[in-house]
């Protein structure tokens, strides 16, 4: 079986704050000549916090336009609250794209956050990945809660991101004893080989705006068999990792922006997740570089 390679991608912004519609045209075709089998908008990386609700229809009706059908578009529909949420799937329900992207929001007291998940489930006109990201929202499932959620038939899959060697191998496990169909996709860069090899059918990473050749490259050297070199593709993307979030995770978004804008695919690194000034001149000096060593393995 091909093992999947989704990217979480940036949303690519003007100086001004606009949405840059040439760069986001020119991110969506290089991953996609790279080999993507689908671009995830407006999750923790495409900053669905900071939008509202008209920039966030607009970027869902240009990304169909950019991506054309090419490959599989999954947007995010997550919101401060499960009704939010469903007023954003109803917003763009017309829309042409594969699959919405659903994360918990922040924990609740008394809540229940299986009845919440099924919620967006059934009232969601195509297939729905579930977005596991404690460390972002706080909510740990148990393994019966996995189970009621990987049986609705609306579910297409989950991205786990939730850095628990643990919780991956007993979602392996549980869908094989189930016979459940949802595929399971890693959501942390650090550990897609590792995924991938014990049984995982793909990943969705953050960084796949500017490392999707390295990700695919980890993917196809799995399928092969070749452990040694899905590896040592592994180590390089976490050298990139380090090289633009820095190893202190200072400059996540506006890192990826900025090695973007040096590749000359968006116009800015602004961002409104991060402050620009977090981009200080020796971390810029350093993501130069790191883009120049890794330029063959990025184009």
């Amino acid at each position: 079986m091909q093992k999947k390679v989704y990217s979480a991608s940036v949303t690519p912004l003007t100086a001004e704050g606009a949405l840059d519609v040439e760069g986001l045209n020119r991110i969506f075709a290089r991953n996609i000549r790279h080999g993507l089998d689908g671009i995830f908008i407006l999750g923790s990386m495409g900053e669905w916090r900071c939008f509202d609700s008209a920039f966030r229809d607009r970027l869902v009706a240009e990304s169909v336009r950019a991506v054309a059908g090419r490959t599989e578009l999954l947007v995010g529909i997550t919101d401060v609250t499960t009704e939010a949420a469903l007023g954003n799937m109803r917003r763009i329900a017309g829309q042409a794209f594969d699959s919405y992207v659903f994360m918990l929001p922040k924990a609740a007291e008394g809540g229940d956050p299986v009845r919440e998940v099924r919620t967006v489930l059934d009232a969601a006109d195509r297939p729905v990945y579930y977005y596991h990201c404690p460390p972002n929202n706080g909510i740990e499932l148990s393994l019966a809660q996995f189970e009621t959620i990987l049986s609705h038939p609306n579910l297409k899959g989950i991205k786990n991101s939730a850095s628990n060697m643990w919780l991956r191998r007993e979602l392996i496990l549980l869908r094989r004893e189930k016979r459940l169909a949802p595929i399971l996709l890693e959501g942390q860069e650090w550990s897609a080989d590792e995924a991938l090899l014990v049984g995982y059918d793909g990943m969705l990473c953050g960084m796949g705006a500017l490392g999707s050749k390295l990700m695919v490259g980890i993917a196809r050297a799995v399928e092969a068999g070749n452990t040694a070199e899905a590896v040592r593709l592994q180590n390089r993307f976490i050298e990139l990792f380090h090289g633009v979030y820095g190893k202190d995770l200072s400059t996540v978004w506006v890192g990826q922006k900025y090695a973007l804008k040096c590749l000359g695919l968006c116009a800015s690194e602004h961002t409104l997740a991060q402050p620009v000034s977090a981009l200080t001149e020796p971390r810029r000096r350093e993501i130069e570089a790191c883009v120049e060593e890794f330029r063959d393995e990025l184009d």
